[in-house]
């Protein structure tokens, strides 16, 4: 292979910067035409979600550290919080606002994460260029706006809340599984350019454990990333060993019986043994060719499993203990899983483009028989279909978010197999084989077989991912997904300041809002312990007369006992709002302090007239 000559390396540099910055901007394309700073703003399409963990992130902004239900910070939350908590933490120590430290840490991970598979990309094919393919897996489109049935798609929807969508419409969120899913792709990129036969044994020691850790690390940001990570390492190292296994068949034929087994058994171990245990008995046929891989490598597979599993095993741990003491949230959580299978022609259509690449890619490193790209493409086409089908086996962990992380996934290793697959072709040198990357070696030019197909593959996946493009542009055109929200409006900063008020008083207790102004968003600028909560996240103690006062205050009015009964002590109400607290409940209620607002350009008030008015925080009468 051709070594990178100095200004290489300068344009190399450039480029994948440059790739890695694009990849931000365009994926705020929609806010910065809008005239919106996407840092300030937060998206709200689909953000419910965001909101709950946004309340982690406030708490510890606030200086709540615990484990607590986030929004009230009564009872305890299973939930992984080490992300949001770190959100947090920035937040704390740098001044920021909450929503702006969550949009600055995933922006800088996307940008890292785009800049490594840039620079990976680039040193597979050997060719500089190269790095501005690195921003293609990020907008893979999943063909919506013609398989969905309605105009100007840009997702799929399926039972229940089942969407089949690009990975667009899961990094505009900028939560935890973003982030996960940059951390995974960093980590998949320092796999790749570890083992691909020319690095230095100590090089690949440490980054092989190295990203082995960070995917363990992600089972304390957020699940469904940890474990798609978790399966393309495990079944990575595994098909690795089987195809370098001396006695190849045998070890294929008991891998083979052990698939159908996951199939057949998975079902019996959820009704027995519950969903946990069953999403690990899914990685069991990869058993036998991790054997061979600890041992070909000599023990240094084993050794970064070692690492995974210590850093994934405390939030698992505390998952655990959570379940075997019957938490009635982990209870509802599992049981909530139902009808978000994709197991549909919607979704092999809307895999076209990844599909056909790592296809092409197997083929391609088939007739070249390079080790490595047989891996990868093996991998992919084994470990993301498997967990996309989960509900078949019995795991039905909510198969529709497998699925949306596999098209980013299988998008960045079909680029990092057409890579290296390019580097192999255009080279005009002999690949010594190291340990399992690749066989003893690769005679180049490349058969012309494998040229044409390699050709073949890349023509039809840029065809494919070109056709498929639109579903990104109608996600930019979309008014619902570009829709945002401005935390540092006159009224947003007059709810922030009222509600964190409570904070400070001897008395403490929950704090609960007027209709028109959203509870979820004033928990999020204050950090106040406010009486609402997600039920997909984590339930507070005394949830009954939470859930008491959250019936009357959408219903318009105060449950004042179910308030006595949970310790909420303080109401927050707004003279635009239609239900009219302060005057209705003015016998129950007093006032401590008020602040007067403008409102903003754009700014609407639901439940509410849309004019200046006053926040005001009432103190409940004993």
């Amino acid at each position: 292979m051709r070594p990178f000559r100095t200004l290489d390396r300068w344009l190399l540099g450039t480029a994948a910067s440059v790739t890695a910055l694009a990849v931000v901007l365009l994926q705020q394309l929609g806010q910065l035409r809008a005239g919106r700073n996407p840092l300030q703003f937060l998206r709200t399409e689909f953000w419910h979600d965001q909101l709950g963990y946004l309340a982690i992130a406030a708490d510890v902004a606030h200086g709540h550290f615990d484990n607590s239900e986030p929004v009230t910070m009564t009872g305890v939350s299973h939930y992984p919080r080490l992300y949001y908590s770190f959100v947090g933490l920035i937040a704390r120590l740098f001044g920021l606002p909450t929503v702006v430290a969550w949009n600055l840490t995933s922006f800088v991970l996307q940008f890292l994460a785009a800049l490594a598979l840039s620079l990976v990309a680039a040193g597979l094919a050997h060719r500089w260029w190269v790095a501005f393919a690195g921003a293609l897996p990020f907008f893979t489109g999943t063909f919506a706006y013609l398989i969905a049935g309605t105009e100007n798609a840009w997702y799929t929807h399926l039972a229940a809340h089942a969407v089949l969508w690009g990975p667009y419409g899961v990094l505009f969120s900028n939560n935890a599984e973003t982030a996960g899913l940059c951390v995974g792709i960093i980590a998949l990129s320092a796999l790749v350019w570890a083992w691909r036969g020319t690095a230095r044994r100590g090089t690949r020691i440490v980054l092989t454990i190295t990203a082995a850790a960070a995917v363990g690390l992600l089972s304390s940001f957020q699940t469904y990333s940890f474990l798609t990570l978790t399966y393309l390492l495990v079944f990575g190292a595994a098909t690795a060993g089987v195809i370098a296994a001396r006695r190849r068949t045998p070890t294929l034929v008991i891998t083979a019986l052990l698939l159908v087994a996951v199939f057949v058994l998975g079902p019996l171990s959820a009704d027995t043994l519950g969903q946990l245990p069953t999403l690990v008995l899914g990685m069991i046929p990869a058993f036998p060719g991790l054997v061979v891989a600890i041992v070909r490598t000599r023990g240094l597979v084993g050794i970064a499993a070692v690492a995974a599993a210590a850093t994934a095993l405390p939030q698992i741990t505390y998952t655990v203990l959570g379940i075997v003491s019957d938490d009635p949230f982990l209870d509802y959580r599992v049981a909530s899983n139902h009808m978000l299978g994709v197991v549909s022609w919607q979704a092999v259509v809307g895999a076209a483009v990844v599909l056909t690449a790592l296809v092409g890619v197997l083929i391609t490193a088939s007739f070249l028989r390079d080790r490595l790209t047989l891996t990868i493409s093996i991998t992919a086409l084994i470990a993301l279909p498997l967990l996309t089908v989960n509900d078949v086996w019995g795991a039905n962990a909510e198969p529709y978010r497998f699925w949306i992380e596999g098209i980013l996934l299988g998008s960045v290793l079909a680029l990092l197999g057409m890579a290296r697959l390019a580097g192999l072709i255009l080279s005009t040198r002999t690949v010594p084989g190291r340990e399992l990357d690749s066989d003893p070696a690769v005679s180049t030019p490349a058969p012309r077989r494998a040229a044409a197909v390699f050709l073949a593959t890349v023509l039809a996946s840029g065809v494919l991912w070109t056709g498929a493009l639109p579903d990104w542009v109608n996600s930019l055109r979309d008014g619902q997904m570009q829709a945002a929200w401005d935390p540092g409006t006159e009224r947003e900063l007059a709810i922030a300041e009222l509600a964190s008020m409570p904070a400070f008083s001897e008395e403490g207790g929950l704090l609960t809002t007027e209709r028109c102004i959203d509870n979820r968003t004033a928990k999020v600028t204050s950090g106040a312990a406010i009486a609402n909560y997600h039920l997909g996240m984590a339930w507070p103690d005394d949830r009954s007369a939470i859930d008491s006062i959250i019936a009357a205050r959408d219903a318009g009015g105060l449950d004042v006992n179910a308030m006595h009964q949970s310790g909420t002590r303080w109401v927050l109400t707004d003279s635009s709002c239609d239900s009219d607290w302060q005057n209705e409940y003015q016998s129950v209620l007093t006032p401590v302090d008020s602040i007067d607002y403008r409102l903003a350009q754009d700014e609407v008030i639901g439940a509410g007239s849309q004019s200046d008015g006053t926040i005001t925080l009432w103190r409940l009468t004993d």
